[in-house]
This record gives C-alpha cells, sequence and structure tokens, in this order.
C-alpha cells in the first residue's frame, strides 16, 4: 500500500492507485480549484452585471442543461473509444470558458460561456468518464478508497478555489479595479489553472475495458445489459438532482440578498465547508460498515432536508451560516458512497455509460431548478426554493431504500460470510 502524509490525516491508497491515477487526480484538482470560486461569485457576479435572479437562474440552467447532455454523450462514448480524449476536451471547454467570462459582460456571451463550460464542468469522480476510467483501473474492493481518496483531493482543491473567490475584493481595494474588471482578472486565472489541467491527462495510458461475452438474446442496447437497474438508479438521482439544484444554485445569491454579504465573505466560509468535509471522509468506512452503504445515504438525505428546512426558516445570519456548513458537508459526505455503488451495480464496460444515463437524468431535471428559483426568489419567496429542495432530498432518500436496500442487505450478508 502506498502512503501519503502522516499522522490521523495519513492517506493509505489502494495499489491499483497507479501513476495514471495520480496523474488523474493532480488533472482534477486543478479543474476543481476553478470550480470552487465559480460556485460562490458566479451568481453574484452576475448580479452585480445588473441581471435580474430569472436571468441569473436561466444562465446556470443552461450550464446545467448542457452538463446534462454531455455526461450522456461523453458516458457512452468513451465506452466505445476510451478515456483520454474526453479529459483533454474537458479542460479545453473548462477553460474556453473562463477565457469568455474574462472578456465580456454580455448576456449572450454569458449563454454561451455557460453551454461551452458545462463540457467540460465535470471535474469530480462521479462524472461518468472518469468513473469509467475508475473502473477500468482497479478492482471492485478498491474504488472504494480510490473515490474516497479523490473526494479528498477534490474537496482540498475547491477549498482553495473558495478562498480565490475573495480575490475580486482585494484587486478592486488595492489595485483599484472595477467590479468587471476584478472579476476579470480572476477568471484569467481560472483559465490559466484549467488549460494546466489538460497537460497531466496527456500522458495519461487510455484503457478500455475488457469486453463480455454478448448476453443471450442479442446485443445490448446502448452497452447496457439491465435496463431495470439504470431506470431505478435514474429515477433515484433525478430526486437528488432537483433538490439539490433548488438548495444549490442560487445559495450565494440568497446570502447576497438577504444578509448583503458576498464573494470575500463567503469564499472563507465555503472553504472551511470544503475542509470540513475532508475530514468528514475518515468516518465514511465506520458509518458504512455500521449501517451499509444505502442506510447511509438515507440517513444523509433526511438529515440534509431537515437542516434545509431550519435554514430556510432562520432571520439570523449566523444561525444561516452554521446550517449552510452543517446541510454542505451532510450532502458532500456521502458522494464516495454513492460513487463507489454506481460502480458496482453494472459491469466495467458499461460503467461510464450507465452513469452518464442516470447523470443525465438528474441533470436534466436539475437544469429546470435555478430558473425556477429565481422567479421565486423574484416573485414569490427567498425561502420557498429551499423548502421545495428539502422535500425532494428526503424523497430521495426513501427511493434509495425503497429500490436499493434489498441488494445492500445482502451484499453485506455475504461480505460478513466472506470473512
Amino acid at each position: 500500500m502506498k502512503r501519503i502524509g502522516s499522522g490521523r490525516l495519513s492517506l493509505r491508497f489502494p495499489e491499483s492507485f497507479d501513476r495514471d491515477l495520480r496523474l488523474l487526480t493532480y488533472s482534477m484538482a486543478f479543474r476543481r480549484v476553478s470550480m470552487g470560486f465559480l460556485e460562490v461569485v458566479r451568481a453574484i457576479y452576475f448580479s452585480l452585471l445588473g441581471y435580474s435572479p430569472v436571468q441569473i437562474g436561466f444562465l446556470l440552467s443552461i450550464a446545467t442543461f448542457v452538463s446534462a447532455l454531455h455526461s450522456i454523450v461523453f458516458g457512452y462514448l468513451s465506452d466505445r473509444y476510451g478515456r483520454k480524449v474526453f479529459f483533454v476536451l474537458g479542460g479545453v471547454f473548462a477553460s474556453l470558458r473562463m477565457v469568455i467570462f474574462a472578456m465580456s459582460s454580455n448576456f449572450w456571451l454569458l449563454v454561451l460561456a455557460q453551454g461551452v463550460g458545462a463540457l467540460g464542468e465535470g471535474a469530480g469522480a462521479g462524472q461518468p468518464v472518469v468513473s469509467g476510467y475508475i473502473s477500468d483501473k482497479s478492482e471492485v474492493l478498491d474504488r472504494p478508497k480510490i473515490f474516497s481518496t479523490l473526494a479528498v483531493t477534490n474537496a482540498l482543491a475547491a477549498t482553495v478555489g473558495s478562498l480565490l473567490a475573495g480575490l475580486p475584493a482585494i484587486f478592486k481595494n488595492t489595485w483599484g479595479f472595477d467590479v468587471v474588471g476584478a472579476h476579470a482578472l480572476l477568471f484569467w486565472i481560472g483559465a490559466v489553472g484549467s488549460f494546466m489541467s489538460i497537460f497531466f491527462v496527456i500522458p495519461l495510458k487510455d484503457v478500455k475495458a475488457e469486453k463480455k461475452e454478448a448476453v443471450k438474446g442479442g446485443e445490448k442496447f446502448l452497452n447496457v445489459k439491465d435496463w431495470g437497474v439504470i431506470a431505478r438508479f435514474s429515477l433515484v438521482r433525478s430526486t437528488s438532482g432537483l433538490g439539490w439544484g433548488f438548495i444549490e444554485s442560487l445559495l450565494p445569491l440568497y446570502f447576497f440578498i438577504k444578509f448583503g454579504v458576498a464573494g470575500e465573505v463567503l469564499g472563507p466560509i465555503y472553504a472551511v465547508t470544503r475542509f470540513l468535509s475532508v475530514l468528514s471522509y475518515g468516518f465514511i468506512p465506520v458509518v458504512v460498515e455500521r449501517f451499509g452503504e444505502i442506510q447511509s445515504l438515507v440517513g444523509s438525505r433526511f438529515i440534509t432536508g431537515i437542516l434545509t428546512l431550519a435554514f430556510s426558516v432562520t432571520p439570523w445570519y449566523p444561525v444561516a451560516v452554521v446550517l449552510m456548513v452543517s446541510l454542505r458537508i451532510a450532502i458532500m459526505f456521502t458522494m464516495p458512497i454513492r460513487q463507489t455503488l454506481a460502480t458496482t451495480i453494472v459491469d466495467p464496460d458499461e460503467t461510464a455509460t450507465a452513469i452518464g444515463i442516470s447523470s443525465f437524468a438528474r441533470m436534466s431535471l436539475r437544469s429546470v431548478a435555478p430558473t425556477i428559483a429565481g422567479y421565486m426568489f423574484e416573485a414569490i419567496s427567498l425561502s420557498l426554493p429551499f423548502i421545495i429542495g428539502a422535500g425532494f432530498l428526503v424523497a430521495n432518500g426513501l427511493l434509495y431504500k425503497i429500490f436499493f436496500q434489498r441488494a445492500d442487505g445482502k451484499k453485506t450478508a455475504e461480505q460478513s460470510r466472506s470473512f
């Protein structure tokens, strides 16, 4: 076993975490830095440009919808033709979005940037191409450790990115930039980081999943032999995407409108949240061993829903910050668990296609949430999107229990007998 670090925060990697997976990790980290500050400043920046909550919601919806198409198309094509070319394309598209942001504040060019950038937005381990590559390179028993390790490195990189969200305020106060110029400089920094991510994936050795024998009854449609599992998993993920879309998409804008705080304040808060999520990943093995994968997912969704409801009604800024940090940690805690589950419900050569299909279901429904939430912000209530999002997350937990609890229990029993 390879080891990085020392003491309580040491990371032990399985043998399958080889040179290629390390290079992929470095590439993803560069992309996550850019995504870390975009998550904080994007909606607020659009508001500072004078766009309404509905227009801001539309801009975010465009990116989410294109990301849905990206998931299914890139996932399917990478299963057929290899992963590497799509890693490179992702870095190119992510860089182009930053360049357009830096050069223009025109609404329709921002729409174009959001669409282009969404083709390269998948920088986490849940991205279909990444998950497919991990399945190609690793054994099933090694994947929980790999996904947890990637979750840690991504969270640390996003922590750095969140801290960079305060740079526009420094550029304004120190060097006299206006709001557009200050953010443009930040976007140029993001463009360089995203472009650097490409250099790490160029040396990758592409590995095509071993082809399985054709199942009886003919060819598999879209490289998937069990559409029932994919349909159930897609339905579950769609409720999660819709719920989190209502909660997360306009969260920075909510703080900006209700409490008057911007990136220089929210950036460190998001950074603390990411860092605490890193610490929480150390408890995943204990929680999964005690409750199982599905029960852990169900519990997380219920806890997140309750915290979101409390967040939606609190009028006090300090309490709102604590609740926001808590609900984000609760939702991020289960990402490695869900990512591991996704790679075990289908054969390795179907992984990227299956995750792409379920991601398409999740992201296509999620794409409507920001625009609807923006309308609610503008015409109804700042709290209503969060209440609706909490309801969908609770429903998501129930669907995990209904569709996958039995399989999780069976797997746990088999693992116990193996010891």
